[in-house]
């Protein structure tokens, strides 16, 4: 500190020092975000492996509830209230938590984890064609550029070379490279479902961008959860009902553990904190960051290896990503 600072140079460092660190935190909070679902992704596929999908969503979205909810508890927020406010969340629970969960873990225990990651890389184009459709953005030149070049990453991901060639060879195949028994255990299902997935979620994102102003962010987790918990436990309860959860080893209950307190509750209000502090440009950025994690992780854990088919579509998509958004300074 400069010993010789006046009165007014010491209380101008203050004021900057305030406006600088909510800047700084939100940042953080956003690497603990994407560190978060980087990780998620070979972990819901190991999760997915020793579960079956649906009794896991269940389950997770059960348990994630009840974190939030005792949250709610403790830091003693409004609860959601009004007939409207909760039609919304509504809409919001089936779309980001019933519908989302359920596609992804669908899809993760066909796919890979790589794979995964690049298609949940689409949802800000995704949310950007939406937004046009809503009224809430126009296209640009650059816009458009992003979009198209990540639909060609997408489609090179899913070799619709193959499918437009009638080669079925090409794409009837599990995610191991072995010959599946029907289409539903090919890795191209496994991918169809998570994008859909991520289209189910950039919808959740272009109707909740009202919500998330006039909402507590807790208060906001809780409602959308409580809904789309309702309708995943009755479309999956019976599945869950019928697993036998003792048999899971205590490895898979750390992995679940992990889930529900990182990916499920804690990456969700970490990002509502962040999109608060930081500007979209940044927050759509760091999907980038998201990816290298993914993928060092699949290969890592899950010997997921990076082909030259992979590689071209990281490129167009990620690459429009980075053309979509052009980051502002931090600090």
């Amino acid at each position: 500190m400069d010993v010789n600072a006046t009165p007014a140079n010491l209380e101008a460092v203050v004021q900057g020092a305030s406006r600088s660190s909510p800047r700084t935190l939100g940042v953080l909070a956003l690497v603990g975000t994407q560190l978060l679902f980087g990780l998620h992704y070979s972990v819901a596929r190991e999760i997915t492996a020793q579960l079956d999908p649906v009794a896991w969503t269940v389950l997770r979205a059960l348990l994630g509830l009840g974190t939030l909810v005792v949250l709610m508890l403790v830091c003693r927020r409004p609860w959601p209230r009004g007939r409207r406010t909760w039609a919304r969340l509504v809409v919001l629970g089936v779309l980001g938590v019933a519908l989302n969960q359920l596609l992804f873990n669908a899809g993760i225990s066909r796919s890979t984890a790589i794979h995964g990651v690049l298609l949940m890389a689409t949802v800000p184009a995704q949310t950007l064609i939406l937004g046009v459709l809503l009224g809430q953005e126009r296209f640009t030149p650059r816009k458009l550029a992003s979009v198209l070049l990540g639909v060609v990453g997408v489609a090179v991901l899913m070799r619709v070379d193959a499918i437009a060639a009638t080669d079925p060879s090409g794409w009837w195949l599990t995610r191991d490279g072995l010959p599946a028994a029907s289409f539903g255990d090919t890795l191209l299902a496994g991918d169809l479902m998570i994008f859909a997935n991520s289209a189910c979620y950039a919808l959740f994102l272009a109707l909740g961008k009202q919500t998330t102003r006039t909402l507590d962010p807790l208060a906001l987790c809780v409602g959308i959860y409580l809904t789309g918990a309702a309708l995943v436990c009755v479309l999956g309860g019976p599945t869950l009902w019928a697993s036998d959860l003792s048999a899971l080893p205590a490895t898979a209950w750390v992995l679940i553990a992990f889930v529900v307190l990182g990916p499920t509750v804690g990456a969700y209000l970490l990002n509502l904190y962040a999109l608060a502090r930081l500007p979209t440009s940044l927050v759509g950025l760091f999907i980038n960051l998201q990816f290298v994690i993914a993928v060092g992780v699949a290969m890592a854990w899950h010997g997921e290896g990076l082909d030259g088919r992979i590689v071209v579509a990281g490129l167009l998509v990620l690459g429009g990503v980075s053309l979509r958004f052009r980051a502002e300074p931090v600090s």
